[in-house]
Parts: C-alpha cells; sequence; structure tokens
C-alpha cells in the first residue's frame, strides 16, 4: 500500500488508486449504478438517482469521520489516468469484533483489475489503518469475474446460500467470502 499525496488520493495500487468520495462524483455513480450492463452484476433491483447517492454519502461522511469509524467509503480510480471508475466501501465496522462488509462496484473500466485492486488496497486500509482482523462480503455465482477478482485479492469462500438470489430472470447462490489480517 501507497500512501499518495498528489492527483488527491489517499492509496495507490497497480491498477486501482482510492481517493476521497466527493459529492461531485455522485451523478456519475447513480448513472453508473443503473447501466443495464453495470447491474448485470448486482442483485439490486431499486433505481438510484442523485438524491439517494446524496443520502448514502452523507450517512457514510458521518460515520466515516469519527475516530473509530463505523464506515468509510473511496473512490476508485484508474491509477494510470486518475479516471473515476467506481466507488467501494467498508461498511458496519464493529471496533468490538474488529470486522465489517466489503462492498464495491465499478461503472467502467471493468475486466482490466481495477477492482480487485481496489479490494486488496481496502483490505489492507481495513487491517493496517482501521485495526481490523476479519472483512466479509456477499456476492453472487452469476458474477464470476468478481468471485476471481475477490479471491486474488485476498478473500476466501465461507460458504454459500443456495437458491437465494433472483436475478437474471433466475434463482441463483449467493456466495460468502472473507478475508483475515493474516
Amino acid at each position: 500500500m501507497a500512501i499518495v499525496a498528489d492527483r488527491d488520493f489517499i492509496l495507490e495500487g497497480e491498477r486501482a488508486a482510492l481517493g476521497m468520495l466527493r459529492r461531485e462524483h455522485l451523478p456519475s455513480l447513480a448513472s453508473w449504478f443503473n447501466d443495464p450492463e453495470v447491474r448485470g452484476g448486482l442483485a439490486h433491483r431499486g433505481i438510484v438517482n442523485v438524491e439517494a447517492e446524496e443520502r448514502w454519502y452523507e450517512e457514510m461522511t458521518e460515520a466515516g469521520r469519527a475516530p473509530r469509524p463505523t464506515g468509510v467509503a473511496f473512490a476508485v480510480h484508474a491509477a494510470d489516468d486518475g479516471e473515476l471508475v467506481g466507488a467501494c466501501s467498508l461498511d458496519g465496522i464493529d471496533h468490538n469484533f474488529l470486522r465489517a462488509d466489503f462492498g464495491i462496484f465499478l461503472g467502467r473500466r471493468r475486466g482490466e483489475g481495477i477492482g480487485g485492486d481496489a479490494a486488496r488496497l481496502v483490505l489492507d486500509w481495513a487491517f493496517r489503518i482501521v485495526g481490523l482482523r476479519n472483512v466479509m462480503l456477499e456476492t453472487y455465482t452469476f458474477n464470476e469475474a468478481a468471485l476471481r477478482a475477490y479471491e486474488r485479492a485476498g478473500f476466501q469462500v465461507i460458504g454459500r446460500r443456495r437458491d437465494a438470489v433472483r436475478a437474471q430472470g433466475r434463482r441463483w447462490d449467493s456466495i460468502l467470502m472473507d478475508a483475515v489480517a493474516e
């Protein structure tokens, strides 16, 4: 993990750079979230407008500003040119049990390794900066590219909920994955 002062990045990896999530990012995030191609990897069925993104942004900003944050959100950029490509977060940070949940979505430049690199950077932040011991995520069997990216980032499959989600007109298993500080 390299902590970077230039280009407004907090962390920079080989393919991804994490920066401060800013209000001006929200229209792009809302637009990408509703894009049918992006939605193909998500189980979320709602329509997200800028106002909904603003509420999420306010909640995450409030959660992340505390000395012991309950959530932190990052803007995901391509490391090579700084282009905004998505967002990711640690949610439900529990300082008692030293655990949190991870979420990410990319609206642009999927398939370039940016998402997996961003996940690795967030894990490094979670373990080294926040002091967590366990980070968990939930994904779905139809999202094979994400499963591979999460495994490359350090997540391992810990369980499966069979027929747990309906997406793309059929039933799919939900895959639970986690990463530990070791």
